[in-house]
């Protein structure tokens, strides 16, 4: 019978084991797909000197990016410009050398072919080569004969009205270059618009099919940091942005897996959101997952022993140092607002409550002014010497205070006659004043 369970067991884990590398499998083979149909998109769109043109005019003012990324991106697109305006001077006199002509040309498409194109890059281009297409008069009639999926994709797009097209193609034409170099010939154009139709269908339907197959693993990792803080639909829409991101960067030929790749990503999309959005005051992601994870030990521990944990327990459990701990459930406390949030007149803000020290209070003014109303009026009653000795004593209308040694020294009196005239002044004092000046003790 135990051998029985230990075969099972190892059954299934084969099983387990089997599902798991044939999802991965799918997933290497859909990103194969994607990297196939992309790099046959920049392939095609390296082809059109149009590109060149459009590169120049985002790229060459500098975009803010970091330092390596515009240094790499500045050596590039000095050599794309170089072979551009050389391509089109060779292209203006017409008959001259055709071959140094096609040479340089093909030199030009070699330097746009290496370009890191951005997915907004490689989508305004589809976009831009399609809609000169459309309005091609030399093109616009061949169009009809199309196959199925290239006359479709001609027929309109979400992003068109967007981009502002019409504008960058006025503008293209307007300029010095000839329409014919920067978007070949009538027979080239359809050639490299309909290649160029198919990968974009191959490079997006392959990204959708990943991402549809991967929602899954979204899911699973939203469900980690489901605390209070957002919605789960906002965190598995910020999850999918990861994913989107993960896609776009997985290069499936270093051998690693896709899942254990997308992950690191979608948790990153996760916590900067949750950093972003929950709090008034900014906390670092790093110390976004440490919340995450303390909330999520004090959470399972309430439910195991009924109880709040300690410090020390959350620290044993999520195997942080106590000093981390208590800085941890220090900032991640949330932030309240002073003023009253709520629509109701009669409810009362958390600003109510507070006592103001900027401002002395109303109240102890008038008390302090009456104090010394009475003070003032039980000194007259004194005679000079009895005045002296109360006034140097307890410092009224004086700088400082001084003691009965210093005041006897003044009078030429002893410390014990200066306290014996102490005495009778304050009896003298409370005979007549007693009862004011007891009501503000």
């Amino acid at each position: 019978m135990m051998y029985l369970n230990k075969c099972l067991l190892t059954q299934e884990k084969a099983i387990v084991n089997e599902a798991k590398e044939s999802v991965e499998y799918c997933n290497l083979q859909m990103a194969s797909n994607l990297e196939a149909g992309k790099s046959s998109l920049i392939n095609v769109l390296s082809q059109f000197p149009a590109t060149a043109l459009w590169l120049l005019h985002r790229y060459e003012a500098g975009a803010s990016k970091p330092e390596q990324v515009v240094e790499a991106l500045t050596v590039t697109l000095a050599k794309i410009k170089s072979h551009y305006l050389l391509a089109s001077l060779l292209f203006s006199g017409r008959g001259f050398n055709h071959k140094v002509d096609a040479d340089e040309k093909q030199q030009l498409t070699e330097a746009l072919e290496v370009f890191p194109f951005s997915i907004e890059d490689l989508l305004v281009l589809t976009e831009l080569i399609i809609y000169a297409f459309k309005t091609r008069d030399d093109c616009a009639q061949s169009a009809k004969n199309c196959p199925d999926l290239v006359f479709k994709r001609l027929q309109g797009s979400s992003r068109r009205d967007k981009l502002k097209l019409p504008d960058i193609i006025d503008a293209m034409r307007a300029s010095q270059f000839d329409e014919q170099f920067l978007f070949l010939s009538g027979a080239d154009m359809q050639h490299y618009a309909t290649d160029m139709i198919f990968a974009e269908h191959l490079w997006l339907s392959s990204r959708q099919a990943l991402t549809e197959a991967n929602s899954g693993l979204v899911l699973f990792i939203a469900n980690r940091y489901r605390c209070g803080f957002l919605d789960f639909d906002d965190l598995v829409q910020e999850g999918q942005t990861g994913l989107l991101r993960a896609i776009d960067k997985f290069d499936y030929r270093l051998g690693f897996q896709f899942s254990t790749y997308a992950a690191y990503w979608i948790r990153q999309a996760m916590s900067r959101a949750l950093s972003r959005g929950e709090r008034v005051v900014r906390v670092p992601c790093e110390q976004v997952a440490n919340i995450h994870k303390v909330l999520r030990a004090k959470t399972d521990l309430l439910s195991k022993t009924g109880r709040e944990p300690s410090v020390k327990e959350l620290s044993e459990d999520s195997e942080m140092p106590v000093d981390q701990i208590n800085a941890i459930l220090a900032i991640s406390q949330t932030a309240v607002s002073l003023e009253n949030v709520e629509d109701d007149e009669d409810s009362l803000a958390p600003i109510a409550f507070l006592e103001q020290q900027v401002f002395d209070q109303p109240f102890k003014k008038i008390e302090q002014s009456d104090l010394k109303a009475w003070i003032s009026k039980a000194i007259k009653i004194l005679d000079p010497r009895e005045l002296m000795v109360i006034c140097c004593h307890f410092g009224i209308n004086t700088d400082n205070e001084m003691t009965l040694q210093e005041i006897g020294a003044e009078l030429h009196l002893t410390r014990e006659r200066v306290r014996q005239i102490q005495v009778r002044a304050l009896k003298k004092m409370k005979l007549n004043y007693g009862e004011q000046l007891m009501s503000f003790l």
